[in-house]
């Protein structure tokens, strides 16, 4: 995904926005396809692609108007479509949160095309605090909201621990040896920060994420300066072993053994325990 092609992107949304507003504020469908579609495509999620996206995903009481599908059964994230201009109320931020967290999703969203907010589903926090991503397109420069849009880019969330992209970690998440400087490789970041270690400046970027969380980061001896949140660690020391007990539980969920719910926190506990077998510790 080049940089400069979501920005191109954003730009041509933020025109439309601000020429046919009246139109779009009357219809979701609209909105969906004039707006959200070409968002999500951009990052990563091409709507028309059903390997990537599922339209009108069965949310138990309720239907989500995408899921965005992870590396396993559970999708990575929902997201639930409003025309533009709609006054999203807390009592239906917590409809999709609940609905979500009843099928197992960890990552909820919601879009009228032109304010995006994204939530940690599990977190055990008031509904502010779970809240990692708020903005307009129509009110910010496009190259910043290219920056914080990365947040919903495809390899980052179906990392299952989707971080923040900050102008000073721009050299992390650009190619080596390349003419074309704006271009994203399509990994994660946490595999580019093992891949390109030597440009990313101590506390740069998984400093901030973890404490924006309330979470100590994670250190490697061998790579001194770096810091990773859980996510990102268990990207650079995940296993076949661990891949397969996280398998494990999808496979229990599906089968009825688990509640859906109870994937996070033993995924989680997974994910740690390879962790902490490959040397990390937390500061």
């Amino acid at each position: 995904m080049p940089l400069d092609d979501l920005v191109s992107v954003i730009e041509t949304l933020q025109q439309r926005i601000a020429t046919h507003r009246q139109s779009l504020q009357g219809n979701e469908i609209r909105t969906r396809t004039a707006l959200i579609d070409p968002l999500l495509t951009a990052l990563g999620w091409d709507v028309s692609d059903p390997a990537l996206v599922t339209p009108e995903y069965n949310v138990g009481e309720g239907r989500a108007d995408y899921a965005l599908k992870g590396s396993d059964s559970i999708p990575a994230a929902v997201v639930e479509a409003k025309r533009l201009g709609h006054a999203l109320n807390d009592d239906e931020r917590m409809q999709m949160l609940n609905y979500a967290n009843a099928r197992g999703v960890r990552y909820a969203a919601v879009t009228d095309g032109d304010v995006w907010e994204l939530y940690e589903v599990f977190k055990q926090a008031p509904l502010e605090d779970r809240r990692l991503l708020n903005l307009s397109l129509a009110n910010r420069s496009a190259h910043e909201l290219s920056l914080q849009l990365l947040m919903l880019w495809r390899p980052n969330v179906s990392s299952g621990q989707p971080v923040e992209a900050r102008e000073s970690i721009l050299t992390i998440i650009r190619p080596i040896d390349t003419q074309d400087s704006s271009a994203v490789p399509e990994e994660p970041l946490a595999t580019q920060r093992r891949n390109h270690s030597p440009r990313l400046q101590s506390g740069e970027m998984g400093t901030r994420n973890n404490l924006r969380r309330g979470r100590p980061p994670w250190v490697h001896p061998n790579q001194p300066g770096n810091v990773f949140s859980l996510g990102e660690a268990y990207q650079l020391a995940k296993t076949e072993e661990s891949e397969r007990e996280i398998q494990n539980i999808s496979d229990r969920i599906a089968n009825g053994e688990l509640r859906q719910s109870s994937k996070g926190n033993m995924a989680w506990n997974v994910r740690k325990r390879a962790v902490l077998a490959a040397g990390y510790t937390q500061q």
